[in-house]
């Protein structure tokens, strides 16, 4: 963008120029510099000339006379004019050829300035190059004011700053400038040119405000005497953002500590959520009005406030050790199993129903550590072991020329009591904090090992499968759980599980689980 800013600035040049003519010998440095400026984007043509009067109006008197602002008054300086072409047609050797031919013009100096308008206000961006030694300079600004933002970046090329002495009787006021805090009095800074707002405050005395349109390179000094007031209010209330009215203006929020004329006053401090609190103050002449409160929250707001803070002290216990009980019913009647000693021949049998009075239950004591972040956590380990509240009787199909035991040929049925074994481990988890009250839910694989145990029917019989049958498989669960705490990190806990088998060797479960846990 530079060299094609700087070719197209050189084929003007040369186009104004006589054609063919070469200037004498220039003994003289050159001096001018020259500020051309164009759009950034297309269709802000309105705001090149805006540009142009305003870089005319910043620049300090002292340079003025050295500054070609613009296209027309360009064509003014070239009137006169032939610049030296022998280095940009070949005829001569020049270090910087299009600088040497500047140079010739009397341009020490050409500055190009892009300006354009988007939704963050006005934008400008400048770069600067110089006709002998090819050194250049950029900058960039923008700024919802069209001055400040001419200013900012213009100040990267020239010496504009004014200087600003602010001296106040008494001393130790502080100052605002255009509302940014800056210093106490006596103080001195330096500011951009154009419009700029002091204001300078003191406790006890009656603020003051000045507006002033700062000029480059101006010394501004300010000497403001700030009128003591006969009585001072000093208003300090909670909770955070309270607003402090005064005869029904707002006068500020949280803390006041400024003049007041003498008399009765209205006072009257009020909170979004809280109960308003009014005061009629009688301040006397010289005294000093005090008022420091706390409102009281509605009865609504309590309990927004106490849901909070519960809400953040159980956010703030990140581990849990939970110990559960849980009743758990097979999902189907499949379980395919094989016998834990493999002596007598037989190796895996197929279950062809399990039939028990209580629907196939279980009862199991479970117990799991866990870590919670604010949203998200995992469930680290756990376990849970389960067993048959009542006697299964399950249908055992002993493949044929299996050495089985005596009485076993084909479709055989046993009484069994059943023990099962759920290990889990690295279960993510999802969690909403509502007050006291924690939901969660998640999913993950359990690892599943089911024993059965043949029962003795009391007529003296002798086990088929003396050491019993087993199954191992592989569930994929998922969870849900709500926990309320109940003192500090104790808490009780409810849950529901659904489980899925992978592996087809034993049903899948519903499970119901009430627990009781810690976080810490």
């Amino acid at each position: 963008m530079l060299v094609a800013s700087l070719l197209s600035v050189s084929l003007a040049l040369m186009a104004s120029a006589t054609p063919g003519a070469a200037s004498e010998a220039r003994t003289e440095a050159p001096t001018e510099t020259l500020w051309l400026v164009q759009p950034m984007y297309p269709g802000q043509d309105a705001l090149v000339q805006r540009a142009e009067t305003g870089i005319t109006g910043l620049l300090p008197a002292d340079v003025k006379p050295r500054q070609v602002v613009g296209a027309k008054a360009l064509a003014t300086h070239l009137q006169g004019r032939s610049g030296d072409l022998g280095c940009l047609a070949g005829g001569a050797r020049c270090r910087e050829p299009l600088g040497t031919y500047l140079a010739s013009l009397g341009l020490e100096r050409v500055v190009l300035v892009r300006v354009g308008q988007d939704d963050a206000g006005y934008r400008f961006r400048a770069v600067s190059i110089r006709s002998e030694s090819g050194a250049r300079a950029e900058a960039e600004t923008s700024n919802p004011s069209f001055d400040r933002a001419l200013a900012g970046v213009l100040v990267k090329f020239l010496s504009l700053n004014a200087l600003v002495e602010a001296v106040t009787q008494p001393a130790g006021a502080t100052v605002f400038i255009d509302g940014v805090k800056v210093g106490v009095t006596p103080y001195a800074t330096e500011v951009l040119p154009g419009e700029h707002t002091f204001r300078f405050e003191l406790a006890s005395h009656l603020p003051r405000e000045e507006t002033r349109v700062v000029a480059s390179r101006e010394q501004v000094k300010l000497s403001p005497a700030l009128e003591k007031v006969p009585a001072r209010l000093v208003v300090k209330v909670l909770p955070e953002g309270s607003a402090i009215l005064v005869d029904g203006s707002v006068v500020g929020k949280d803390t006041v500590d400024q003049g007041i004329q003498p008399g009765k006053r209205t006072l009257r401090l009020t909170q979004e959520g809280y109960e308003p609190h009014e005061v009629e103050a009688d301040i006397a002449p010289g005294a000093t009005y005090t008022l420091e409160r706390e409102l009281k929250p509605t009865s609504m707001q309590a309990f927004k406030l106490a849901m909070r803070r519960r809400q953040a002290a159980t956010m703030a216990r990140q581990s849990y050790l939970e110990a559960s009980y849980e009743f758990a019913s097979l999902t189907s009647d499949k379980l395919t199993a094989q016998p834990v000693n493999t002596d007598n021949g037989v190796g895996d049998v197929r279950g062809t129903g399990v039939r028990s009075p209580g629907s196939r239950q279980l009862r199991g004591l479970g117990l799991e550590y866990g870590r919670y972040g604010q949203y998200f956590g995992v469930m680290l380990v756990g376990a849970t072991w389960y067993s048959t509240g009542d006697v299964w009787t399950m249908g055992v199909n002993v493949p044929p020329g299996a050495q089985a035991s005596p009485g076993m040929t084909g479709l055989t049925q046993v009484d069994t009591k059943v023990q099962v074994l759920s290990l889990r481990a690295l279960q993510p988890q999802l969690r909403y904090v509502l007050g006291p009250v924690s939901f969660a839910i998640q999913a993950g694989l359990d690892m599943r090992g089911a024993l059965a145990k043949e029962q003795d029917d009391g007529s003296g019989f002798s086990p088929h499968f003396k050491d019993g049958l087993y199954a191992l498989d592989l569930h994929v669960s998922g969870q849900a759980t709500a926990r309320i705490f109940v003192y500090e990190g104790l808490y009780a806990s409810v849950a529901y599980q659904r489980g899925f088998s992978l592996l087809g060797k034993l049903a899948g479960t519903s499970n119901f689980r009430g627990g009781v846990g810690y976080a810490f």
